[in-house]
């Protein structure tokens, strides 16, 4: 139907057309008409097979030879070095060469700490340095218990450029009382001091090559001599040096091998002084006292990747009072675990150590000691292993555990001839010990510090009953707090637990446990004068380091520092 009107459609229009046309020119008439339907017809569509042909080609590169000629033409020209810009960095804070340091507290305590320093420079150093602490007070139902110690130190370090020297002189005098009895006694209790006076000198010289290759060396010199009015005396000597060479080994340059010699030396003995009235029977006119040792050691360091391992052979010969030759090894490996990022490191080994202690140590560990008390030598063997962990957030932590082998370790026992019981001898016996330690470090940027050390020990002796005053167990805790530039806060308790010891009848006694709360407090005013406080034995505890000799309980001391 609708083609057909279509069709209308289109006759109509054509007609309409027409008769315009007609119209206008009359001559031409023209009639269409349409007869079907018009059916568009697409052809169908044929594909070209038509394969293309291949024609195989080849390409010759034509040989091409030629030669270089080098020629230098002179020139006059001169090239100016240019100077190296410089940097203008943050400008350095201002420093302080010197400082004065006082003191005054409870028990009539007094401090007094002066210094003077070199500021800046890059080749040379020089200091010296006065302490001094004392006290007056004295301790309730007890001897004269008042003490002073002054220590005077010079000290110096030139750097050249491929060695450096160090130099320093040291004095300390140490005033004491065998204070261990009780002052109901009828006797001049300021009779019974025990001074102590120690004058020491060192130079040390060190090698600081940069070139990987050069022969490393050092040499220490050092001297100490120590004396008490009673005629105690000694003098220590100790000389050593080391050469070691780096090579490389497995691709890595990090290797050395090298040679240690340490001598030591020690001389001197008892005078015959006025000490009846410590002793309650007769004395030796005199002694001596000689222990000396040569340890050579040659040892080799090896780091390859993460793996460290440090091998060294002890020949210890010795003279003296002990006359005796050892051969000490003394390996030890460090192994790093990349596993972890390198938080995890691992040491573990065996360590050999010849020693005899000085007059100077041991009367600075117990100030009460004989002056007849004979030194002896001793070794030990510590088999170790020990884990570090370091993270990122500046925390270090690290647990040690071992067992340790003594040969003629040293006790402190009471001299049983001292007439008030208040003197302290030497006894030696092979011990086996095995131990667990623990150290923490943390800090926060730069506004708190905090460190840990844990120590068990369970010490076996051989022939002596218990090992005398040494502890089980010991802490200690530091946490400091910087507020800012100008208040700071620490906290610094400490423990140790019971020990044994040998009560006058030669019975065994249990000193209790030490507790010791110590708190102080700094405040700037400015750069220049800053105000402390601090308070120590804040539990009021008496405790006893050694037996009848008590502490003084809390002492509240208070002063002032002026930097200039």
């Amino acid at each position: 139907m609708k083609k057909y009107i279509l069709t209308l459609f289109v006759t109509l229009s054509i007609s309409h057309l027409s008769f315009s046309q007609e119209n206008t020119e009359s001559v031409y008439n023209e009639d269409i008409i349409v007869r079907t339907i018009f059916d568009p017809v697409v052809n169908e569509a044929y594909k070209i097979n038509d394969k293309p042909q291949t024609y195989e080609t080849k390409f010759e590169i034509p040989p091409f030879q030629y030669e270089k000629t080098t020629k230098q033409f002179p020139t006059t020209m001169v090239f100016e070095k240019i100077k190296p810009a410089k940097v203008k960095g943050e400008p350095l804070s201002k420093l302080y060469n010197s400082h004065i340091k006082a003191g005054i507290g409870t028990y009539f305590t007094s401090l007094l700490d002066l210094s003077y320093t070199q500021t800046r420079s890059k080749d040379f150093i020089y200091s010296t340095h006065y302490r001094h602490n004392s006290s007056l007070g004295q301790i309730k139902d007890y001897g004269n218990s008042t003490f002073a110690n002054n220590d005077l130190t010079f000290y110096a370090k030139k750097i050249w450029k491929n060695f450096f020297l160090d130099a320093g002189l040291t004095y300390n005098h140490q005033r004491q009382y065998f204070y261990g009895f009780l002052d109901s006694m009828d006797i001049d209790k300021k009779t019974y001091i025990a001074p102590y006076h120690n004058v020491g000198g060192f130079v040390k010289y060190q090698s600081i090559y940069r070139e990987n290759s050069s022969l490393h060396n050092s040499l220490d010199f050092a001297i100490n001599h120590t004396f008490n009015k009673w005629g105690r005396k000694e003098t220590h000597l100790a000389v050593s040096g080391d050469l070691h060479k780096n090579f490389i080994f497995l691709d890595s340059d990090k290797q050395n091998i090298g040679l240690n010699i340490n001598y030591k030396h020690s001389f001197g003995g008892y005078d015959p002084k006025d000490l009846a009235l410590f002793y309650n029977e007769m004395l030796p006119l005199s002694f001596d006292n000689n222990n000396g040792s040569v340890d050579i050691k040659p040892y080799v360091n090896l780091k390859i990747k993460d793996f460290k391992l440090n091998v060294a052979l002890d020949f210890v010969p010795t003279f003296g009072d002990r006359k005796e030759f050892q051969i000490l090894p003394s390996p030890s490996a460090v192994v790093e675990i990349p596993t972890l990022a390198n938080l995890i490191k691992i040491k573990a080994g065996i360590v050999s150590n010849f020693d005899f202690p000085t007059l100077n140590y041991l009367r600075i560990e117990n100030p009460y000691l004989s002056p007849l008390a004979k030194i002896e030598s001793n070794n030990q063997m510590d088999i170790f292993a020990k884990v570090y962990f370091i993270t990122k957030s500046n925390i270090l932590l690290s647990l040690k555990g071992g067992y340790k082998m003594g040969n003629n370790d040293y006790f402190f026992t009471l001299a049983k001839n001292a007439g008030l019981n208040n003197m302290f001898t030497l006894v030696y016996d092979n011990t086996k010990t095995t131990y667990a330690q623990l150290d923490l470090a943390y800090q926060i940027d730069k506004k708190i510090d905090l460190s840990l050390n844990l120590l068990y020990q369970n010490i076996k002796t051989t022939n002596l009953e218990f090992a005398w005053y040494k502890p089980a167990f010991k802490a200690n805790l530091l946490f400091r707090y910087n507020a800012n530039d100008k208040f700071s806060i620490s906290f610094v308790p400490s423990f140790q637990s019971k020990v044994k010891c040998l009560n006058p009848e030669g019975e065994v006694e249990e000193l209790k446990s030490k507790i010791d709360i110590n708190l102080a407090a700094n405040y700037n005013y400015n750069t220049k004068l800053s105000f402390f406080i601090e308070l120590n034995n804040i539990a009021y505890q008496r405790y006893y380091n050694y037996y009848n000799y008590p502490s003084q309980r809390i002492v509240l001391m208070a002063g002032a520092k002026y930097a200039f």
